[in-house]
């Protein structure tokens, strides 16, 4: 009698909820030492002390020169910074900038810490240990940037003296934690792509996808999530029809509700895909990666 021959254990599809909110709690914990605390202050402060430099260069150009630096000081703290400036700075710093940075040194480290520590194989061996490992870097990455950016909305706009700052506050915290969600999801790929060099190849996909393709009018900065915010900014800020023709091309006239669905929507598909392909990459000790 000959037994059949034994298949290989199929691999465990199912990841339970707590292995995804496991590894995000370890994320996180990491993202607590003095050094990442420091680098998250310096992401908090920044955009507001670019707001109170406007806000002196402003005072200054009123008082008559840069020679009256104190009183244009004093002018500065009298008034505030126009609310179309204030918003489309702090758009251009927080939003953009600060969460992609943000992203860029939470996310792109997802699968090369493990590999560089020698963790890697305890990860793969695990029954839905590669899919936890990076949704929940994704969590904590989405969490960690979503909330040091908007501490520095908060600080910024109060600092920039808008007048009714609560709406703008919220306008752009939706827009931080919507550039959190899509961005940490694009990240994801050249993460599992190319884990020794993701934080280049990832600086390479958001100059080429989202900030190239998405100023393209034309069908292919539809898959930006720049293109969404950027609408969703126009749309909310009530823009819609103050917006110069030439500029509109840019903009995508579509109801904020579709704008939303679609980040979701390829935050969605790009996670799909970087989960599939690292259950199926391995990582052999000889291999350069």
């Amino acid at each position: 009698m000959t037994l059949p021959e034994p298949h290989p254990p199929a691999r465990s599809r199912h990841v339970p909820l707590d292995s995804i909110l496991a590894v995000a709690a370890f994320q996180l914990a990491r993202l607590r030492a003095p050094l990442r605390l420091l680098m998250a202050a310096m992401g908090v402060v920044f955009p507001a002390a670019v707001m109170l430099a406007v806000r002196w260069a402003a005072g200054a150009i009123q008082s008559g020169g840069d020679e009256d630096l104190e009183a244009g000081r004093e002018i500065a703290a009298a008034i505030g910074i126009d609310r179309v400036m204030a918003a489309t700075l702090l758009y251009a710093l927080i939003p953009e900038a600060v969460c992609m940075l943000g992203l860029l040194v939470t996310m792109c480290p997802a699968v090369a810490d493990e590999l560089e520590r020698g963790t890697w194989i305890h990860v793969a061996v695990r029954p839905g240990g590669r899919t936890a490992l990076l949704l929940g870097t994704y969590l904590a990455a989405v969490a960690w940037t979503s909330c040091v950016a908007i501490l520095g909305v908060v600080l910024a706009v109060f600092v920039a003296g808008v007048e009714d700052p609560l709406p703008l506050i919220n306008v752009l915290s939706w827009l931080v934690i919507l550039s959190a969600i899509g961005r940490g999801a694009l990240f994801a790929l050249p993460a599992v792509i190319l884990p020794k060099r993701a934080l280049v190849a990832s600086v390479a996909v958001a100059l080429v996808v989202e900030y190239m393709a998405g100023f393209i009018p034309a069908v292919i900065n539809q898959a930006t999530v720049s293109l969404r915010l950027r609408s969703l900014l126009v749309a909310w800020m009530g823009w819609r029809y103050k917006v110069p023709t030439d500029m509109r091309l840019l903009v995508d006239p579509q109801p904020p509700w579709l704008q939303v669905t679609a980040v979701l929507a390829l935050a969605a598909v790009l996670l799909t895909v970087a989960t599939v392909i690292l259950e199926y990459r391995q990582f052999p000790p000889s291999e350069e990666v």
